[in-house]
């Protein structure tokens, strides 16, 4: 028993640990994926598709089947007996049919290739789905670290407007300083303090948001890791590389598929104008047992009442025209499917060039934010100087503060904004390599 309880004690332990261990990018992407509400959608529209073909190929099977009724007859049995006479009988029939399409002008196989088109139009819709998910985490989980290192640069702000205060307190005991001085010290101090617990309320939403996202209930200890990649060491992605085949990408591949279909549901529609041809068979059978009469037995009976058939069935259309209405159907949706495809393909072109052009203007952000960020630090670090030799106002410090700190803030925004837009390019390469 001890040991049992030593065990399961573990095993918590070790499930607490695991939860506890920071998640990194693919940890959130592959948590997110297993119960994302829009992939599984997609999973199951996937099976109906599959449902939906099973049916179409069901069509060449042969529809057998089997009936039976109880009737009370009452009245004259001549046809039964061959003999006028009226009686009141109770009567079982038996039947059994079964029917087989041989020719149906194409529909069958038509309607079953529209079904497996549909059915990799899915599949598509599927990994385009995943992709999508794949990006929406990616840019809350960006999100959640540019908020953290926003929140440390509110710290560290706090903390150096803090050592300020110290040291003009100082100054002002030595007589060095006055009044207003410490009075602009502490606004700075305050200014930054809540500048800091709005970035750490920030980072809390960012974490909250990233959570919910990838469907995790319970974040009490969930916590994320930073890049183990930095700027410099993101692999690019040329343009040329992410246009050179439109049509891998699963948008434009599910469109086509879709085209396909189209066209075959067109096939099929035309098909069911022409002649079909099937094969039939039945048999019938039937008991009675008139009351008060004597009749054969069951065994006679059954041998000499039975009859069957066996021919084909030739259905030649005349006037249909509700078909003909699902024929100009078919034709309005087979050409909405070409333009849908058109428009697709301008449009999945648009969103690479688009996406390709923010990775590298953000990039290029990212160099000016770095650039501006060590100018503000030097003139920062020189106005340090200029105030402990008396020669510039606690003001004029603070606010060369303020613009170092509003540099470095930007320099983390455009960071992480490139990062997301390197990340998105690499998904978007990754189906063309898939």
């Amino acid at each position: 028993m001890a040991k049992r309880i030593f065990l399961a004690l573990l095993l918590l332990n070790l499930t607490s640990t695991a939860f506890a261990q920071a998640w990194d990018l693919d940890s959130c992407v592959n948590y997110a994926l297993a119960g994302n509400a829009e992939v599984r959608h997609r999973k199951m529209q996937y099976g109906i598709r599959q449902e939906e073909l099973a049916e179409a190929a069901a069509r060449r099977i042969p529809v057998v089947s089997l009936g039976a009724q109880e009737l009370l007859h009452s009245g004259n049995a001549l046809i039964m007996y061959s003999v006028d006479q009226v009686v009141t009988m109770s009567l079982t029939q038996v039947a059994a049919s079964m029917e087989m399409p041989l020719l149906t002008g194409g529909a069958i196989p038509n309607s079953k290739a529209a079904k497996e088109y549909a059915l990799k139009s899915a599949a598509e819709d599927i990994s385009l789905s995943m992709v999508n998910t794949r990006i929406r985490v990616a840019a809350a989980y960006m999100q959640l670290l540019g908020c953290r290192s926003q929140e440390q640069l509110a710290l560290r702000r706090a903390e150096l407007c803090r050592e300020q205060l110290q040291r003009v307190q100082t100054l002002v005991d030595e007589g060095r300083r006055t009044d207003a001085d410490l009075a602009e010290a502490r606004a700075a101090l305050s200014r930054a303090d809540y500048l800091h617990t709005a970035a750490k309320g920030n980072s809390d939403i960012a974490r909250i948001a990233l959570a919910n996202l990838i469907g995790l209930e319970d974040i009490s200890g969930f916590e994320i890791k930073d890049l183990e990649e930095g700027v410099e060491d993101t692999p690019e992605v040329s343009l040329p590389s992410l246009l050179g085949d439109i049509d891998a990408y699963p948008a434009v591949r599910s469109v086509q598929f879709n085209l396909k279909s189209a066209e075959y549901q067109q096939k099929a529609a035309k098909g069911a104008l022409l002649p079909q041809l099937s094969l039939f068979a039945n048999y019938n059978n039937y008991l009675y047992q008139p009351f008060g009469v004597k009749v054969p037995g069951v065994g006679a009976q059954l041998l000499h009442n039975g009859w069957g058939a066996l021919g084909l069935k030739l259905e030649v259309p005349i006037l249909n025209a509700g078909q003909k209405i699902q024929v100009d159907k078919a034709a309005m949706a087979l050409e909405d499917a070409r333009v849908n495809l058109d428009e697709t393909r301008r449009e999945i072109s648009r969103q690479l060039r688009e996406s390709y052009l923010q990775t590298v203007s953000a990039r290029e952000r990212y160099n000016s934010a770095v650039s501006a960020e060590q100018a503000a630090k030097e003139a920062y670090d020189y106005q340090q100087r200029m105030y402990e030799a008396g020669l510039c106002t606690t003001y004029d410090l603070g606010q060369s503060r303020l613009n170092w700190f509003s540099a470095s803030e930007e320099t983390v925004r455009s960071k992480y904004e490139y990062l997301l837009r390197n990340k998105i390019l690499g998904y978007y390469r990754n189906l063309l390599q898939n």
